[in-house]
Parts: structure tokens; sequence; C-alpha cells
């Protein structure tokens, strides 16, 4: 029909923008990320996730390292496209630029390209519906904080001067509200509600240890002082007072704690990295007796090309960015692995009770091995 070409001839120009964008992505990294969700227009401003698990990209087999099969937050950082308040949406960015500069990186520091909050170019590319909605379901730092530490003044309040709380038995009270609120994250997010109770309770069964040992480390990236741990509630504590209060055995656990965060900050390891990381440990197909493993799988598949393709387009420079932060969760288990059998040896000495989530859960994770 006359005239039909012009009506029509934004919406071509738009769609081979969009090709041209993705090719110059796929030459200059030689990733090949297939049904990558489109580019928002800059009128946008719902960046709710909206999509199916099929629509979202997979990482090439060949790209993602093997995972074991039992792989079963005062001061965070601010954002680097906005405030860090998860309550407020995000704000429409410029289109994702035609070509990235891919030379080899010299050194193991890492800089995104669209860091710095006070330049006006480039911009920085738009975030994938999936990472936002991760990056969502995060609980609220502020509000986890005063609950613990509600709780915890509540428990002292009942006891006398001469019965308070040694370091140990309050560092694992901190660390049991804190597993609370990982298990109501978990409840509340994503894909996990679509699943049965029983597969639910199994995957949390299997990575509670790994979730709890990635939100101290993290913290501690934030926290971004070697000399000091930055506890839950917000406090601050000197490692060297650690060892003498605590002990030597928890003492070493925090230290390699420590170390891993070191490791961790030297990435530039930022929240929605820890976001995703977080729904591979919990959504791990190799987990025994699911019901639904094929969903699980979809699942970690899915945060797995959303991962890698927010390192890709945000670290642009450091295109094996992916595989390092994947190649750290086998760390976070060992570390996890080390954490639950100094608790186990701690409860059988009748340093920690029983009426503890921590303990109802370690009991739950040996029956399911």
């Amino acid at each position: 029909m006359r005239g039909g070409r012009n009506k029509f001839g934004p919406m071509y120009k738009r769609d081979r923008a969009m090709k041209q964008q993705k090719k110059a992505l796929i030459r200059s990294t030689g990733f090949k990320l297939e049904s990558a969700p489109p580019q928002l227009s800059p009128v946008q401003t719902n960046y709710g996730f909206t999509g199916t698990l099929h629509s979202l990209p997979s990482v090439p087999k060949g790209l993602m390292p093997s995972i074991p099969a039992s792989i079963t937050p005062t001061d965070y950082e601010v954002s680097l496209y906005g405030p860090s308040s998860l309550g407020v949406a995000m704000q429409p960015q410029g289109p994702l630029p035609t070509q990235y500069m891919c030379t080899a990186f010299p050194s193991r520091a890492i800089k995104s390209e669209y860091s710095d909050h006070h330049t006006s170019s480039p911009q920085p590319p738009p975030l994938s519906p999936l990472v936002l909605e991760l990056l969502r379901c995060d609980p609220d730092e502020m509000q986890v904080q005063s609950k613990i530490m509600a709780f915890l003044q509540q428990e002292q309040s009942g006891r006398g001067r001469q019965d308070r709380l040694s370091t140990f038995s309050l560092m694992c009270r901190m660390a049991d509200q804190t597993l609370f609120s990982i298990v109501e994250w978990a409840r509340s997010c994503i894909f996990f509600k679509e699943l049965k109770v029983g597969d639910q309770m199994k995957l949390l069964h299997n990575c509670w240890s790994e979730l709890l040992v990635l939100d101290h480390v993290f913290r501690q990236v934030q926290h971004g002082k070697e000399s000091s741990l930055l506890l839950v509630t917000g406090q601050e504590m000197d490692l060297s007072s650690v060892g003498s209060q605590a002990g030597l055995s928890l003492s070493g656990l925090v230290q390699r704690g420590q170390e891993l965060a070191g490791r961790l900050l030297a990435l530039q390891v930022d929240r929605r990295e820890v976001a995703c990381l977080k729904f591979l440990l919990l959504f791990n197909p190799n987990v025994k007796l699911l019901e639904n493993q094929v969903f699980v799988e979809s699942v970690q598949e899915q945060v797995n090309g959303a991962l890698l393709e927010y390192t890709v387009c945000t670290y642009p420079l450091y295109l094996d960015k992916f595989s390092q932060l994947v190649l750290h969760l086998p760390e976070l288990r060992a570390l996890s692995t080390q954490a639950e059998d100094y608790l186990c040896y701690k409860h059988l000495s009748g340093e920690v009770p029983c009426n503890n989530l921590l303990i109802e859960m370690l009991h739950a994770k040996k029956a399911c091995i």
C-alpha cells in the first residue's frame, strides 16, 4: 500500500540499529549472546521483569566453569547507576555503545567504563530486566540491621551483668538472625515461589551456609577495612580482638573470610553481581531428589546468562570477570563447610543451644547427604 513504507520506516530503522549493536557486541567480545533482551527505549521507565525464563540469554556451555555438585550487608556501596535504595525505580539510560574497545587488561584492577557519576558521556548500558529483578529481591540492609539489633537488645535486657553473652554466643545469635532474613528473602524472591515446598526446603538446606558466608564476606568487601570486621548490626570489631575473645578456630575462619573478601574486592564485585551469585547458589540443579530439577536448571542457566551479559557490558575491558566470579563459588563453599564443622563441634560441646535455626539447618543438611 502506498505510504506504508514511510509509516513503518522508523520501526525498521530502530530494528536495524538494534541488530547492528548486537553484531558489534558479538564481534568485540567474541561471545554470542543468543536471544538477548531488546534494548529499552530511552522514554521507557518500566524496568520490571516481565520476561519468561527462556526469553533471556543462556551461557554457552564452553564458557561456564563447572560447579561442584554440593555447591549448593553499615556501609553498602553506592550504586554504579544511582542511589543504592532498592525501593527507587532505576532511571532509563542511553543505548549500548555500538562498539567496545577490547584490549588485553594489563592488571587485575577492574574499572567500569561507566563508574563516574559526574560524567555525562558515555551513558551506562541499561540493565537487563532479570538483573534488576534479582536486585529488587534483595532485602533492605537497614531493615535487617534494625531487626537484629532489636532482637539482641531484648535478649541482653533479660540478662544480668554476670550473665552477659560471650563473643561467640553473640556472633552465633547474629548469624542465626541473619539466616532468618536469608530464608525470608528466598521465600519471597522470583522463581523460588514457583517451586513446591519440598524442593524449596531441599535447595535451602543445601546452600544456607554458603549464602550466610557470602552475606558476611560481601559486607566486608563494602566495609573495605582489613583491620576490622563490619558486623550485621553495623558495629565494627577489631580483628586483633577476635582471637582473644572468640578463640583461635573462629579467628582462623574469620581470617579466611577476610582473604576471600580481599580477592572479591580486587575484582570490584558489586551488588548486582552478588545478587546473581546468590541465585546461582540457591538454584543448584545438582541437589538430590528435586521434583522440578529441569526448572531449577533453567533458572541457573538464565541467571548465568544475565550475569555474563552484565559483566561484559559493564566491564568490557575485563572479559573474563564472569568466569573469575563463578570460580570463587567453590572457595566460598569450602569456607562454609569449615564453618559448618566448627558450628557442629561447638554444638556438641554444648556451647550452641538446640533451639537455634543454624543447628536446625545443619541437622537437615547432614541428613540429606
